[in-house]
């Protein structure tokens, strides 16, 4: 994944491989209750890989384009600033999935085929 925007300015296209580096994880999307917005939202969170340590999060995503095995993630991000208050800003992911062959697990090594009758 590679954040787009920078404090809610986008960043021009010829900058992205300088300054945004890309995060790697397993991307999870899911409804909860936002107590600062009092209402139930969508969360998009960038997962460390194996683990439930979250590294980023996008409020409200949409599906902005998708296309070659990529997709852009639209929504706000939600930073605190160095006064310590709450600020929300746009912001849009730029991902990538993973379609290498990944590493069986040995729970799957002994998994047959489905088979339609």
């Amino acid at each position: 994944m590679v954040k787009l925007r920078m404090g809610g300015v986008s960043l021009p296209s010829r900058v992205l491989g300088d300054r945004s580096a890309p995060r790697f994880g397993d991307l999870r999307i899911l409804d909860t209750d936002d107590q600062g917005l009092r209402r139930p939202v969508k969360l998009a969170r960038l997962m460390e890989h194996g683990s439930q340590v979250i590294r980023e999060t996008l409020i409200d995503p949409r599906i902005l384009w998708c296309g070659d095995n990529r997709f852009t993630l639209t929504g706000f991000e939600r930073i605190r600033n160095r006064h310590g208050e709450t600020v929300e800003y746009a912001q849009s992911w730029l991902c990538e999935i993973d379609t290498s062959p990944g590493e069986l697990l040995p729970d799957t090594l002994r998994a047959a085929p489905y088979k339609d009758r």
